[in-house]
């Protein structure tokens, strides 16, 4: 109730009708204009039309092997000597309009695809340094819609960005590739360069003694990020006693070793969620065995987990491979393993509902099979992820204390091929391969990719279910001189799987050994119109 006893007071019951009386006239006034103008014609309404398509490409290339953070502290006076890896990598790009003929199984001269002085279109590529520096724009092209780029002596972390002639996006891949033929860091390692994501996953890496293994997390972008870490062990979820939030800021990198976190595992599993700016994400790593050298590879992320995964390109001349399956889900599951050869499957290198335990990484060796070249197919009963590790032993070093070097690589599943998929081959000099698996009757051709953007010929490739092929890089050239990528197109979709297997000699003619999975590609989606209307 109002306080009627203070002076100027107005009494409740007559301030209502007075504020009622003057709310009208300003409504009469405006009521009175309105009716004395003279009405408008009405206005019609403007269409407006604005396209958009996907831009650029870019994809980040980790550089070099950088020597173990952990270095110093697992190391004695006489290993200071230590001979570190190769300082630089080099980069090769391939980059195609999504018209190209090559994308569809044929090798055409474009004839639509011109410019007004009658020229092909052909997509650019820059490849930059981290600073933002331009390493070089000079891709070589002809009237295939390809264009190819070979970047040599490539310190640190670089960015390919590569764009359709209309500015689009590509159909493109980027590898970068290093030998270090003798020493303590002795390899091969061939990594392809992928764009920065918000999740990925990793497997198989080893904490053991005289092992390093670094997740490396790479920010571009104006923005900082925090990345969730989450390791993965035979014993199920890690304990990352604070060690799960990283922060990166905007331009900069982050290295976590994971060795810190969990020593004294022979298989890791690797899960980084992101939140803010995308992230460029790697894995190194590095072996040893006392003084000898192991071998090393720098890891991008796998897959995503699926139910079912095959893994073309697992190498067998010796040393027996390994299958290592991660279950990421929170409840357990089984896996059966089958190893395909050109006859069709092992029978008995069969294992059969093999128990996955929740969050748990399972290492199961395949014994007994002969030298030669395999697939590996995975099923299990709820979505895993999986690599399969393989060995090449070299010749005994000199002196009393070392034993013979070995170079190992990590073989990612290769995921099926809907239309076509492409890769761009390793800039190194050694006998590779192509590698292919398929899940039913199909053909694939194989179109070696020039590094003057022109093309070999089509070979086709007949595939039984549950059989492999190999085509050599002897095969697989261009006029004469090696390919710089190749385009597989299957007739069945989704019935090829394909990896590339890379081999190259060490300082003593021992083989040094790396993989690539050949991957769908993507890129060139049409231009999304979008229209105002009445």
């Amino acid at each position: 109730m109002a306080d009627r006893s203070r002076p100027g007071a107005a009494p409740h019951g007559v301030l209502r009708p007075a504020l009622a009386v003057a709310s009208l006239v300003p409504l009469a006034v405006a009521g009175t204009a309105l009716a004395l103008s003279e009405p408008h014609e009405p206005v019609p309404v403007q269409h407006q039309e604005v396209t958009a398509q996907e831009g650029a490409r870019t994809a980040v290339c980790p550089g070099a092997l950088q020597l173990p953070e952990d270095l110093a502290e697992r190391t004695s006076d006489d290993d200071l000597g230590l001979v570190p890896p190769a300082e630089a990598v080099a980069v090769r790009t391939i980059s195609l309009e999504p018209a190209s003929s090559l994308l569809f199984g044929s090798v055409n001269p474009s004839t639509t695809l011109q410019e007004d002085d009658g020229s092909v279109r052909h997509p650019t590529i820059w490849t930059l340094d981290a600073d933002g520096e331009v390493l070089g724009d000079d891709a070589e092209a002809t009237d295939l819609g390809l264009a190819a780029q070979r970047q040599e002596k490539v310190t640190g972390p670089s960015r390919v960005v590569t764009a359709a002639s209309q500015g689009g996006r590509p159909v493109a891949d980027s590898v970068q590739s290093v030998i270090t033929p003798s020493g303590d860091y002795r390899s091969l390692v061939v990594t392809r360069c992928s764009e920065a994501t918000t999740s990925a996953g990793f497997l198989g890496v080893s904490t053991q003694r005289g092992d390093s293994s670094e997740l490396v997390l790479r920010n571009d972008t104006d923005r900082p990020a925090t990345a969730s870490v989450q390791l993965w062990t035979a014993e199920g979820p890690a304990k990352m006693e604070g060690r799960s939030q990283v922060v990166v800021p905007a331009h900069s990198q982050e290295r976590v070793l994971l060795g810190s976190v969990v020593a004294d595992e022979p298989a890791l599993g690797v899960r980084v969620d992101v939140v803010g700016s995308p992230l460029a994400m790697s894995v190194q790593a590095t072996e040893r065995d006392g003084l000898t050298p192991g071998g090393a590879e720098i890891l991008t992320p796998l897959p995503d987990p699926a139910s079912d995964l095959v893994i073309p390109g697992v190498d067998v001349a010796g040393a027996e491979p390994t299958v290592v399956i991660a279950n990421p889900s929170g409840e357990a599951t089984t896996a059966t393993i089958t190893v395909l050869g050109p006859d069709g499957p092992i029978e008995d290198a069969t294992v059969e509902d093999l128990p996955l335990a929740p969050g748990s990484v399972i290492a199961r060796p395949l014994p007994d099979l002969d030298e030669g070249t395999y697939a590996v197919a995975i099923s299990a009963a709820d979505p895993v992820q999986a690599v399969a590790r393989a060995e090449r032993t070299g010749k005994d070093l000199p002196g009393d204390t070392l034993g013979k070097p070995v170079d190992f690589t990590l073989t990612s599943p290769a995921p099926a091929l809907v239309s076509h998929g492409i890769t761009a081959l390793p800039a190194t000099t050694g006998p590779g391969a192509l590698s292919l698996a398929a899940t039913e009757e199909a053909v694939a051709t194989v179109i070696p990719l020039g590094a003057d953007g022109g093309a070999g010929k089509p070979i086709e490739v007949e595939l039984d279910a549950g059989r492999t092929a190999t085509l050599p890089a002897a095969r697989l050239g261009v006029d004469g001189k090696p390919a710089a990528g190749i385009s597989v197109v299957p007739d069945v979709p989704g019935a090829v799987h394909a990896s590339w297997v890379q081999r190259a000699e060490d300082s003593d003619d021992g083989v040094l050994l790396s993989t690539l999975p050949v991957v769908p590609a993507r890129g060139g989606t049409d231009a999304v119109t979008v229209r105002l209307s009445e």
